[in-house]
C-alpha cells in the first residue's frame, strides 16, 4: 500500500499536463481578447443577419438578384450598399469596389461608402489608397461614431505595415478556480497489480484556488527582402497555488526565426516560418524541466475568409530530479509535435475553427513514452455590446475537443501485463468583455475529464477563471 501510494503521488507530481492546458486557456482568451481588432481588420462588412446566414449559393443568388434590382434603379444607395456588401462576401472585390465608387457619384463624401472602400483596398494590401479613403471618410461631416472606431482601426494598422520594425504584447492577470487542481482520481479506492488500495486524502484530487500572470510578446523586423522578416515570440507564465504549493508553476517560451514570404514560389497569401525553441519550466520553486528545439510554421489564407495555420516542431526534454519529483528524469527525451488550425469566417460575427493536433515523446521508460491524436472544434460569436458605456463588440469563444494517448509499456508498479492508454476530452467557454481597445476583461470556463484504463490516470476536473487582458 505504501509502495502504490508512493508512486501514485510520483506519478502525478512528475505530469504537469494541467500546466499545458491552462497554458492553452490563457493564449486562448489573449487571442479573443485581441480577436475584435482582428476580425475588423480581416473582413470588410459586417453584413445583415440575413446575409451572415446564407450559404454560398445563395450569396451568388442574391447577389444576382441585387445586381438586377441595382441596374433597373442605380440611384437606390440602399440596394447598391447591400449588393456591394454581398459581392465583398463572396471575394468579389472588383464589384464591391465599382459599386462604393459609383455611390460616391450619387452621394459625394459619404463616410460609409468611403470607410468600406478603404477596408476593401487594405484588404487587397493598397494600403495608400486605403489610408486617402479613411482620412475621406474621417473628413466628411457627422461621421457615425462607429465609422470613426472602424477607420482608427484600420489607420493603426496601416501604420503597423510601415513600420520595419513591430512589437506587440499582450499581459493578462487573473484568478482560477479548480475542482480537481492537482488532476488527481476522485476515489480513494483504486485497483493496482490486481489488487485493491485505499489512497490517502492528498492522494485524491483536491480543490484549490490559484492567481497568475501570464503573456505573450511578438516582435519583427523587415528584412527588405520581399516581405521576409525576423520574428521572436515569447510566451510566459506563473502561478501561485493557495494551498497545493507543490503547483506553484514558472514557464517560459522564446521563440526566434526568419518568416518568408511566399509569393516567390508563386504560393500567394503564405507565410513559412523556421524557427529556434527555448523554453523552461519551474515547478514547486524548483527548476524542473528545459528544453530546445526546432519547428516550422505555415499560415496560408486559402480565400479572404478561410485561414489555415499548421505547425510541425521538435523539442529534446531535460528534467531535473527534486525532493518533491525524484523520478522525473525517466522522462529525458524528445518530442514531436505538429497542430493544424483551419479558420473560416462563415459572417461578419461568427467565425468556426477547426484543430488537428499530434503528439509523440520518447522517454528513458517505455510507461512513459506516449503517442497521441486529437482534434477540437471552436468558434467565436462577436455581438453589439448591451452597456451603452462599453461601445465595442463583446465575444464569445467556445471550444470542445478530445484527445487519444497510448503509452508504449506496461507500467510495473500498477499493471505489469497492460499499457496505459487515455481518453481524454474538454469543453471550455469564453466572454471576452472590451472595457476599452487595450483592455479586456475575461470570463472562462472549463470542463475536463479524462478516463483512462489506469485508475490513477482517471480524473474530472471543472474550472472558472477571471481574466483581465491589457494589449500593447
Amino acid at each position: 500500500m505504501r509502495v502504490a501510494i508512493r508512486h501514485m503521488n510520483q506519478r502525478f507530481r512528475t505530469r504537469v499536463g494541467f500546466a499545458g492546458f491552462l497554458r492553452g486557456a490563457v493564449l486562448g482568451l489573449i487571442a479573443c481578447a485581441g480577436g475584435g481588432a482582428l476580425l475588423n481588420v480581416a473582413y470588410a462588412q459586417d453584413g445583415t443577419g440575413e446575409q451572415q446566414t446564407l450559404t454560398a449559393d445563395a450569396l451568388e443568388a442574391r447577389q444576382a438578384a441585387l445586381l438586377q434590382v441595382m441596374l433597373e434603379n442605380p440611384a437606390d444607395l440602399d440596394t447598391a450598399f447591400d449588393y456591394a456588401a454581398i459581392a465583398a462576401q463572396n471575394g468579389d472585390f472588383e464589384a464591391a469596389i465599382s459599386t462604393y465608387e459609383r455611390m460616391l457619384i450619387y452621394a459625394p463624401g459619404l463616410a460609409r461608402v468611403q470607410l468600406e472602400l478603404g477596408v476593401l483596398y487594405y484588404r487587397l494590401g493598397s494600403f495608400e489608397t486605403a489610408r486617402n479613403y479613411f482620412f475621406s471618410a474621417l473628413s466628411a461631416p457627422n461621421v457615425p461614431p462607429e465609422v470613426q472606431q472602424r477607420v482608427e482601426t484600420y489607420l493603426a494598422a496601416i501604420d503597423q505595415q510601415d513600420r520595419r520594425a513591430q512589437f506587440r504584447a499582450t499581459v493578462v492577470a487573473g484568478a482560477r478556480y479548480q475542482t480537481n487542481a492537482n488532476a488527481a482520481p476522485g476515489s480513494r479506492r483504486v485497483d493496482l497489480n490486481g489488487g485493491t488500495f485505499i489512497l490517502d486524502e492528498t492522494s485524491t484530487g483536491r480543490a484549490d484556488y490559484n492567481g497568475f500572470l501570464a503573456g505573450n510578446a511578438y516582435a519583427s523586423y523587415d528584412l527588405g527582402a520581399q516581405g521576409d522578416l525576423l520574428e521572436a515570440d515569447l510566451i510566459f507564465y506563473g502561478a501561485r497555488y493557495a494551498d497545493i504549493s507543490r503547483l506553484d508553476t514558472g514557464l517560459a517560451e522564446f521563440t526566434v526565426g526568419p518568416s518568408l514570404n511566399m509569393k516567390r514560389f508563386r504560393f500567394d497569401n503564405g507565410r513559412l516560418g523556421i524557427y529556434g525553441i527555448f523554453s523552461g519550466i519551474r515547478l514547486n520553486h524548483a527548476n524542473y524541466s528545459g528544453a530546445l528545439g526546432a519547428g516550422t510554421r505555415l499560415a496560408y489564407a486559402f480565400d479572404p475568409l478561410t485561414l489555415f495555420d499548421g505547425k510541425l516542431e521538435y523539442r529534446r526534454r531535460w528534467y531535473n530530479d527534486t525532493a518533491e519529483y525524484p523520478t522525473v528524469s525517466d522522462r529525458n527525451g524528445y518530442q514531436i509535435k505538429t497542430a493544424i488550425t483551419v479558420t473560416r469566417q462563415l459572417s461578419g460575427s461568427f467565425t468556426a475553427r477547426t484543430l488537428l493536433l499530434a503528439d509523440f515523446e520518447e522517454t528513458e521508460k517505455a510507461w512513459t513514452q506516449s503517442w497521441e491524436v486529437g482534434v477540437g472544434f471552436g468558434g467565436t460569436y462577436q455581438f453589439a455590446s448591451p452597456i451603452e458605456a462599453l461601445p465595442n463588440r463583446w465575444s464569445i469563444d467556445v471550444e470542445a475537443g478530445y484527445i487519444y494517448r497510448s503509452y508504449d509499456g506496461p507500467d510495473p508498479l500498477i499493471d505489469p501485463t497492460e499499457s496505459q492508454t487515455d481518453n481524454e476530452g474538454w469543453m471550455r467557454a469564453v466572454l471576452a468583455v472590451p472595457l476599452r481597445n487595450d483592455v479586456t476583461l475575461g470570463l472562462t470556463g472549463e470542463l475536463r475529464r479524462q478516463q483512462s484504463n489506469y485508475d490513477l490516470a482517471t480524473y474530472n476536473n471543472a474550472s472558472a477563471m477571471v481574466t483581465i487582458a491589457k494589449s500593447f
